[in-house]
């Protein structure tokens, strides 16, 4: 949905439902796009929601601007690491407001709530970016995915999915993305059993 596919997200919904997966998780991935695709992504793919697999969400009772930032932080500084420190201030340097809303709101209020894990937020974060081409974010968001526990498998299969609805410049995009993730030392680095290969191309 991230990329205004129906047809495309009403088969994944399809695919997801045979799973096992509960609607709620569904839920969640559609309210996420809110964050890389905006208002418009997060209503129509909870329409395509409704639409592929009925049912009713309830609202969520997740707390306040302060417990936000309180889970907001503890979830950035483990999808960052030891890059959270300086990720603050260069956000805050862009604008101060933009810095509390990543916090509050993207990280506390959206990322943190329950219904889903950080690692699959983390995996549908990376596909989201990489069908959009955002690269400064994506190669954020793959070594953050493997920080919270995601296999490298599931990592390079989440940019697989980003890539196939990307056109040509973001399908570079999460090429060199996972070339670049591969050179980056210690154990937050996922190692790729095979390069990101015909699926993407």
């Amino acid at each position: 949905m991230v990329r205004a596919d129906d047809e495309a997200a009403a088969v994944a919904l399809r695919l997801l439902r045979l799973t096992g997966a509960s609607r709620r998780y569904a839920e969640e991935c559609a309210l996420m796009l809110m964050l890389y695709g905006g208002f418009p992504a997060a209503l129509e793919g909870l329409r395509a929601l409704n639409a592929a697999w009925p049912g009713r969400a309830r609202r969520t009772r997740e707390g306040g601007p302060v417990r936000w930032r309180e889970r907001g932080t503890l979830l950035c500084r483990r999808v960052y690491g030891t890059a959270f420190e300086r990720l603050l201030p260069a956000v805050h340097a862009l604008h101060p407001d933009l810095a509390v809303w990543m916090v509050e709101h993207g990280y506390g209020r959206v990322l943190s709530r329950p219904g889903m894990g950080a690692r699959d937020r983390e995996l549908v974060t990376v596909a989201a970016l990489a069908a959009l081409g955002w690269e400064r974010q994506l190669v954020s968001h793959v070594l953050g995915a493997a920080r919270v526990g995601a296999s490298p498998k599931a990592v390079r299969d989440a940019l697989s999915l980003g890539a196939q609805a990307a056109d040509a410049r973001g399908r570079s995009i999460a090429r060199r993305t996972w070339e670049r993730v591969q050179s980056v030392p210690g154990e937050d680095a996922p190692r790729p059993e095979r390069e990101l290969g015909s699926r993407s191309s």
